[in-house]
């Protein structure tokens, strides 16, 4: 019966220590992996993200551009990550994302120990709170509804069917490399032109947004800015009016291309609704009351690049 027993005690306590040996293993292996041999590095894309974990789901922080950092090897059980020290501690980052320097050169004898600590650590320290970087410029052209007054005004005028603006923006915005939320602001020129009629606004478009899908690929962003213009000008044949006050919201979904690389391809649909003040009524070239333009709606379309900055 006692021996019994301690067979059974023996099977628990095999049970428990088995994977506790293979967990020490596995430490002894990240070392060994450091020991062996280190390689000098460089980064390859505009921010290399370095992980705590081998599963990638835990980011300490990026690594920006063409940074030298020193690795150990790649990992035998996932040949596409290779280790690093980071806070004094084993840390991960993609090996697609680095290009090794010449082996001949840049290998480091195992005599010499552990790679050292390469100063990332002040690269990763806080990133989303670096405003100088993580900042990204987007160019773009677009195309929205001018909504139905504008286009009675211009029918009126002219006869002609035009009811849309065209224009270009460009806008900078903040977000960090792991993060969904981003931030950031614009500006935009926008034109309505026929034989008599002339409508500029000059739109400033304070903007945060959301991500709700990311890949290697592309990314998806949702957002959403207060528009003003604090001069909306208009021509009726050759006759200046009033200049005007423009506000209002305008959300927008966009898809960004290749959005782990410097340059960047953007195409975006959206909607404007803009409230515009002191343009309620206007007068031709006699002098004659009409019906001005009170509200500004409908679907915008956009098209531009972006770039890291």
């Amino acid at each position: 019966m006692l021996t019994k027993l301690n067979v059974l005690i023996l099977g628990f306590i095999f049970l428990f220590v088995t994977p506790i040996m293979a967990s020490t293993e596995d430490q002894s292996s990240d070392q060994s992996d450091l020991l062996i041999g280190s390689h000098v590095a460089r980064v390859i894309v505009p921010k290399a993200i370095v992980y705590s974990d081998e599963n990638l789901s835990s980011p300490l922080g990026y690594i920006s551009n063409d940074k030298l950092i020193t690795v150990g090897n790649p990992r035998k059980r996932n040949p596409e990550l290779v280790p690093l020290v980071v806070y004094g501690r084993l840390a991960f980052i993609e090996s697609k994302n680095i290009h090794f320097e010449n082996e001949s050169i840049e290998i480091i004898s195992s005599k010499r120990g552990a790679p050292r600590e390469h100063n990332i650590d002040i690269i990763l320290a806080k990133p989303e709170e670096k405003l100088s970087e993580n900042n990204s410029a987007y160019f773009y052209l677009h195309q929205f509804s001018a909504g139905m007054e504008t286009e009675n005004l211009v029918k009126n005028i002219d006869q002609s069917t035009k009811n849309h603006f065209t224009g270009f923006g460009i806008s900078l915005f903040h977000r960090q490399p792991t993060g969904r939320a981003f931030y950031g602001a614009g500006y935009e020129y926008n034109g309505l032109s026929t034989s008599n009629v002339k409508f500029a606004l000059y739109l400033l478009t304070p903007t945060v947004g959301y991500t709700p899908i990311r890949n290697p690929l592309f990314l998806v962003d949702l957002t959403l800015s207060l528009d003003f213009a604090l001069s909306a000008q208009l021509s009726i044949q050759n006759t200046s009016q009033p200049s005007g006050f423009l506000w209002g919201p305008q959300l927008g979904a966009r898809m960004i291309l290749f959005p782990n690389q410097k340059y960047h391809a953007i195409g975006g649909i959206g909607y404007r609704s803009y409230k515009v003040l002191r343009m309620g009524e206007l007068v031709d070239a006699n002098g004659n009351k009409m019906s001005g333009i009170t509200k500004i709606d409908g679907i915008n379309l956009s098209i531009g690049f972006a770039f890291e900055i």
